[in-house]
């Protein structure tokens, strides 16, 4: 199987800097990203399974993608961006101001994970929620030729690459972030389970794109 990693499109949120919670949407930019992704994979013509995070952002990125593709994105809980309680929806400067010494905690990869959001997760807890639905996705399809879209967030892609690059999943991943809105990234699944990155984070197709 090949599994198609995509990151939902610009959010209101991503522009203003603030802690995002379900409900936030896509921009104007956003939707357009997600139009230029959508007609990137709609190039390939073998996209079997499309999945999603029920996240606003992320499932509205699928929709569009799955008008392309002719496939109705079915949501997957597991792959949502971390749940920040209490937090979602405040300026991430804002929260920092507040929370000096937890947003110093929070930044130390080693430490950090262990940190919970109030009200929400911490990111252990995160981390294995992620891996799990990603063990879901790969259980329905290895040993097939499908191609499957995922579209998430962030957070929740960096944790799929820890697990495909073999990294340690007791820290954070930061090092794994960085996904570009609507980038494509590829993974190639044998039968065995065992995951190859090919081509990663790729945003060619948004070249271009001028923001309203």
């Amino acid at each position: 199987m090949l599994l198609l990693l995509v990151r939902h499109g610009q959010s209101l949120g991503n522009i203003e800097g603030r802690i995002q919670g379900g409900d936030d949407p896509l921009t104007d930019f956003g939707r357009l990203q997600a139009r230029t992704v959508a007609a990137k994979l709609a190039e390939r013509n073998d996209i079997t399974h499309l999945y999603a995070s029920p996240l606003d952002r992320a499932m509205e990125t699928a929709g569009i993608i799955g008008e392309a593709i002719d496939l109705a994105p079915v949501p997957i809980a597991g792959l949502a961006e971390i749940n920040a309680g209490r937090a979602a929806g405040l300026l991430w400067t804002e929260w920092r101001d507040q929370n000096p010494a937890l947003a110093e905690v929070m930044a130390n990869p080693q430490r950090g994970i262990m940190e919970g959001w109030e009200g929400g997760e911490n990111g252990q807890d995160f981390g294995y929620r992620v891996i799990s639905a990603y063990s879901e996705i790969v259980a329905r399809h290895i040993g097939t030729d499908d191609v499957v879209v995922a579209v998430g967030h962030g957070g929740s892609l960096a944790w799929i690459a820890a697990k495909a690059y073999g990294d340690p999943l007791h820290i954070w991943p930061g090092a794994r972030g960085g996904f570009v809105n609507c980038s494509i990234s590829e993974l190639a699944i044998d039968a065995s389970g065992h995951g190859t990155p090919g081509r990663w984070n790729q945003a060619d197709h948004l070249a271009g794109l001028v923001e309203p």
